[in-house]
């Protein structure tokens, strides 16, 4: 049976490689692809003439300020979201907070409520606010949807490092907050990077809030300008295709970097409690 797992474990292995990479080669050939050859009989996938037109091609339209603008909010984002997620995380574990399973309870409730849902009544109220259509809003509404995922994370990790070492750094003479930042924190290294990537991606791949709370053309997300190479007389498979290659980079880019800290933040902050 062992002798007969292995070769199992490859094929089904080579496989998922091939579902879960096919359509990003595929979207890189057609990127480099001329115009003319994209619908070529038989497909091409390697181009036989790799053009970088389509990549100046969204030069040209201002994709890359909506790249620039789609970066800027998500790390807008990670930055609230982890000052407030940290706060929170470390005040309900380390401190009785009255009601504090309950609030766990609503912590776990918000991250079930779709952001669609309350869309409507959140543009209302940003339009009350001012707040519509400004840089402001994008994220500030990320960080309330990756908030919720930031608390719970960090509340586990901080429960798994022992009080007595902010006790001993407060006796070596450090002060409660010089003792948070130099030790504890360290120590939640991994919920810490594992909540910012959740929200940078959850912030990066957002389309209908970033088209609900955005009209102006010099504040929109990569996401959103990508649409507009979706005409009515017919779609620029070639540009879209390469801003879809160009919107994959930062998340992978992400990942790379800091994959050894994920798989830690995730699972701990799943089981421990």
């Amino acid at each position: 049976m062992r002798r007969l797992n292995a070769p199992v474990l490859v094929i089904g292995c080579l496989l998922g490689a091939v579902v879960a990479l096919g359509p990003i080669l595929w979207a890189l050939s057609t990127s480099l692809k001329p115009t003319s050859r994209i619908f070529a009989v038989p497909p091409e996938l390697i181009p036989s003439e790799p053009v970088p037109d389509h990549y100046y091609r969204l030069i040209a339209e201002g994709v890359h300020w909506a790249f620039l603008n789609s970066g800027g909010y998500a790390m807008a984002a990670v930055a609230l979201s982890l000052i407030f997620g940290v706060i929170a995380g470390y005040g309900l574990s380390r401190y009785p907070v009255p009601g504090r399973q309950l609030i766990l309870v609503l912590f776990v409730g918000a991250m079930a409520v779709p952001g669609f849902a309350v869309l409507l009544p959140t543009q209302i109220m940003f339009v009350e606010l001012g707040l519509y259509n400004s840089w402001a809003a994008l994220p500030i509404l990320y960080a309330g949807h990756v908030l919720p995922f930031a608390v719970w994370v960090t509340r586990a990790h901080f429960n798994a490092i022992p009080r007595e070492l902010e006790q001993a750094a407060q006796i070596d003479g450090y002060s409660r907050a010089e003792a948070v930042w130099k030790v504890v924190l360290p120590g939640a290294r991994p919920a810490l990077l594992a909540a910012a990537t959740f929200g940078f991606l959850h912030s990066w791949n957002d389309y209908v809030t970033a088209t609900t709370m955005i009209d102006s053309p010099d504040k929109r997300t990569l996401t959103v300008a990508l649409i507009f190479f979706q005409g009515f007389h017919g779609r620029d498979w070639g540009a879209l295709m390469a801003g879809v290659i160009v919107a994959t980079i930062p998340p992978v880019v992400m990942f790379l970097l800091f994959r050894k800290y994920l798989i830690g933040g995730f699972s701990d902050g799943s089981v421990k409690g």
